[in-house]
């Protein structure tokens, strides 16, 4: 499969706009993503890009948002938004016949949301909701409590959604000051995939996002976070499997070890190949899960670096064990030629996946223009992979892994409530 061409177009307004041509079916998927995620907003008001994501399709215009829903629905368009921590992202997916309108509706949507109160309070009280509800999943639990131990006092550490406190303290005032500070030209990127030619772009993007203001520059994490000595929080649910996350700070996508990281965390638990250490003796080999994987989420300055597994309470300290013991053991030796090679060419092999569909091409092309990656990023995917070594991979192990300074989040009762790492 070849990768997307890529086409980097101007508008006659100055928006940059990244376009892959796709006419084999008659539709047609845009993204305008914003650097204005959780990360950016006042502690305070933690919460505040997200609701404001959330309300972007809660009417616009002179259309409440019964009609303007009705007015999407009248095309057969979809068009939504959400934030996490850095990005704020709106997609809209038509049909070609209707791109015209369809982008109209997504002008409205990100230039004049109404942010009216009632649908603030609807939409405010449907999150709460949803804090709520995951305070009962032991996987929400875990994952929330190891973020704010391992970003300690950094903005990354803060959940996206907020804080049931602070999302019920957030005004329509508050979203809309945030919408016209943060939702600017400069602070963002457009992506289009599909059934339109270059011409129709330009003058479709112009007609929906040259009214945005300017702005002055893209917002950027200016303050890295620093490592954390190894702890471990625990909370006690009673469920029969206790939910485990471990791990400490990882790399960033821009890092020069990034990609032999990647072929030694797909090695080591991420992998859906023929290797995968942590599968093969934590479950296959003693049966104590039923999944376990590691995973490294890059993002400006630093990254995260995790194992997460689910297991029987009494069974969770010696789960735990048999993960320090293969991140040690990637560490100590160099993996053997078979297992090298099988890594990189699932990897290699199964790249073609990763942009088998316009959704996924769209996805790539925003985080392609947010971190600078490069035009040929996708070209030279597989290249990067294939040119790590076995000796790469101990190396970066080294440098990467440090199991005695994890930490270990865990929700679960009796013995898992004593686990150490």
């Amino acid at each position: 499969m070849a990768e997307p061409q890529i086409q980097q177009l101007t508008t006659p307004k100055g928006i940059a706009v990244w376009l892959v041509e796709s006419h084999q079916i008659p539709m047609v998927s845009a993204e305008v993503a914003f650097r204005n995620g959780s990360a950016f907003e006042p502690a305070a008001k933690a919460g505040l890009a997200n609701l404001t994501a959330s309300l972007l399709d809660e009417g616009a215009g002179d259309m409440d948002a019964k009609a303007f829903t009705e007015a999407l629905d009248g095309i057969g368009a979809r068009l939504g938004a959400g934030a996490d921590k850095l990005d704020t992202s709106v997609n809209l997916t038509t049909l070609s016949d209707h791109k015209e309108r369809a982008f109209e509706l997504l002008g409205l949507a990100v230039r004049e949301p109404r942010f009216d109160a009632a649908d603030v309070a609807r939409v405010k009280e449907a999150i709460v909701a949803g804090i709520r509800q995951s305070e009962e999943s032991p996987q929400a639990v875990t994952s929330k409590q190891f973020m704010a131990a391992v970003f300690a006092g950094h903005p990354y550490g803060r959940p996206s959604v907020g804080e049931e406190a602070t999302v019920t303290g957030l005004s329509a005032e508050d979203v809309k000051g945030w919408h016209a500070a943060q939702y600017t030209r400069a602070n963002m990127v457009v992506s289009v995939v599909g059934d339109v030619t270059p011409a129709e772009v330009v003058r479709l993007v112009d007609g929906a996002l040259a009214g945005l203001p300017a702005g002055e520059a893209r917002n950027r994490m200016v303050e890295a976070p620093a490592p954390v000595a190894g702890k471990v929080v625990a909370t006690r649910k009673e469920v029969p499997q206790a939910a485990v996350m471990v791990g400490h700070l990882g790399l960033s996508r821009d890092d020069p070890d990034y990609w032999p990281m990647l072929v030694m965390n797909d090695l080591l638990g991420a992998g859906g190949g023929l290797t995968n250490r942590l599968v093969d003796v934590v479950r296959e080999k003693h049966g104590l899960v039923y999944h376990v994987g590691s995973t490294n989420i890059p993002m400006p300055l630093a990254g995260v670096f995790l194992v997460q597994l689910q297991t029987e309470n009494g069974k969770a300290q010696f789960a735990l064990e048999l993960v320090k013991k293969e991140l040690q053991r990637m560490q100590d030796t160099a993996p053997t030629a078979e297992e090298f090679a099988d890594t990189v060419d699932y990897l290699a092999g199964s790249f073609p996946l990763r942009i088998d569909s316009n959704a996924k091409i769209l996805t790539y092309l925003s985080l392609m223009q947010m971190e600078g990656l490069g035009v040929d990023y996708l070209d030279t995917w597989v290249d990067h992979v294939r040119a790590v070594t076995p000796a790469d991979v101990q190396r970066v192990a080294k440098r990467v892994l440090h199991p005695d300074a994890a930490v270990l989040s865990v929700v679960g009762d009796g013995p898992a409530l004593k686990a150490k790492f």
